[in-house]
């Protein structure tokens, strides 16, 4: 068969493949599907306002008894931290764990990009907590039904988070005790006095150009123009990440931050396994020069309990952003590997645990 005709053939069949995709869906190679969900939550239990939060549910194949990751972006960002549109066979966390067995929903948090955004002083840690409590149930619960999946029952659910997201975890997997497993990423016991200089460069989102016509409440903040550097440690990234990183800008509310570093302290009630891995050279949350160099990072399986296993692991040369690193493959390899020892893809097999 002549080159031209194989090319022909391979097109005419990309696209059946795309129209035969139900809306709000797409693939990509390797068998890749996702499609957008909306879930319908309350901010607490005792606030009936509805409010919509809108992910990403990927997997490779079949969804039916995989493990499926939650993965919980921090702040300023939205769930394409976790599948970042720039060079994705790098930076794309959720092809990487799909392929590995996964399926993964990564939200676009209450408050962030096509979720709805609440009045801001109502979007705390204990309300995120709660969202993503009412989002785990939702999906274990067999109701949920996924076009591109059909009916969805997790048997087994982790959380994996960035930042704000880590805490937002914590939170709820040391209220709720509905998850598997917990990967906390860019997060420590260990806060520095550069978080607040990362704060300090926060400004109102509404003043900002890249939202206009958003209609962003009072109350949301986000990164000063041209500063998404400060989520970087040089000279290992890549200039063009943080271009399309600032393309791509999200925000924070207020009371996120005012209750975050409080929230902490749920780590103490997590009973299942916990992974916290940190970038070396993240000057938030490790002691100068880095965390390995001074050692702060030895400490942090201490704030978790004896049945949650704690590990931490120190990415060598990377800073805050984890996912946005040349170092990225690396931080992967650690998580998977973590996952398959401690929580397992395939929910017909037992759950390791901390036996694993």
């Amino acid at each position: 068969m002549r080159l031209h005709s194989i090319l022909r053939i391979a097109a005419f069949s990309a696209m059946l493949a795309a129209l035969l995709l139900p809306s709000g869906a797409w693939g990509a190679a390797g068998g890749l599907r996702c499609q957008e969900v909306t879930f319908a939550v309350n901010l607490s239990p005792s606030d009936a306002t509805v409010y919509n939060v809108v992910g990403e549910l990927c997997s490779r194949g079949s969804i039916h008894h995989k493990t499926v990751q939650i993965a919980l972006h921090g702040a300023t960002y939205s769930h394409l931290y976790w599948d970042f549109p720039f060079q994705p066979e790098t930076y794309s966390y959720v092809r990487r764990a799909t392929a590995a067995g996964y399926a993964v929903l990564s939200l676009d948090r209450i408050g962030i990009g096509q979720s709805d955004h609440p009045p801001a002083d109502a979007v705390t840690i204990e309300a995120n907590g709660y969202v993503v409590h009412q989002i785990v149930q939702a999906l274990r619960g067999g109701d949920l039904v996924v076009p591109s999946f059909g009916r969805v029952r997790a048997e087994r659910v982790a959380l994996v988070g960035h930042s704000l997201g880590s805490v937002i975890s914590m939170q709820e997997a040391g209220t709720y005790g509905d998850v598997d497993g917990v990967v906390l990423t860019g997060v420590s016991h260990n806060v520095t006095p550069v978080l607040g200089d990362i704060l300090a460069s926060l400004y109102p989102a509404n003043l900002d150009p890249h939202f206009a016509g958003r209609d962003i409440p009072d109350g949301y903040l986000t990164s000063l123009p041209g500063l998404r550097s400060i989520f970087y440690q040089a000279p290992f990234f890549d200039p063009q990440v943080i271009v399309v990183d600032d393309q791509n800008k999200e925000t924070v509310t207020v009371a996120e931050l005012n209750t975050a570093v409080p929230a902490l302290g749920f780590s103490a009630s997590i009973h299942v396994p916990v992974l916290v891995v940190v970038g070396d050279l993240d000057a938030a949350f490790c002691t100068a020069p880095s965390c390995s160099a001074s050692g702060s990072l030895a400490s942090e399986p201490g704030f978790y309990p004896a049945d949650a296993c704690a590990e931490a692991v120190a990415i060598p040369d990377t800073g805050h952003d984890l996912n946005l690193h040349l170092s990225a493959q690396t931080s992967y390899d650690v998580i998977l590997d973590w996952m398959e020892r401690r929580v397992g893809s395939d929910t017909k097999a037992p759950a390791p645990g901390c036996g694993g």
